[in-house]
């Protein structure tokens, strides 16, 4: 048994490793999509809120890349993870993971 979850620990890190490192960076082309919806945002809040997505989502499943949605629907894909998977985000780490979600979904 011990040995199973040693296995299944690397194998977690070894698929979160894996889908981190197609997740794109945000660059100053998704700054400005993003600033039509969120006129705050700056490269350092995009880059943060891909830093919350890999560390938040990463624990439980694969990451998804942010295209494979399309823009409206990751608010209510980050609904469901909060309230029927019991994901624990403060607000300011929701906005971040949507802010970059959605940036880079566009």
């Amino acid at each position: 048994m011990l040995l199973f979850r040693k296995r299944m620990a690397v194998s977690v890190i070894a698929a979160s490793m894996a889908a981190c490192s197609s997740l794109p960076q945000p660059t100053p082309a998704d700054v400005t999509r993003a600033q039509v919806r969120y006129p705050q945002v700056t490269l350092e809040k995009l880059t943060q809120g891909r830093k919350t997505y890999v560390g938040t989502c990463s624990g439980c499943h694969a990451l998804h890349l942010p295209t494979e949605f399309p823009a409206q629907k990751w608010p209510s894909l980050l609904d469901e993870m909060q309230t029927a998977q019991h994901v624990k985000l403060t607000g300011d780490q929701r906005k971040q993971i949507e802010e970059f979600l959605l940036a880079m979904a566009q």
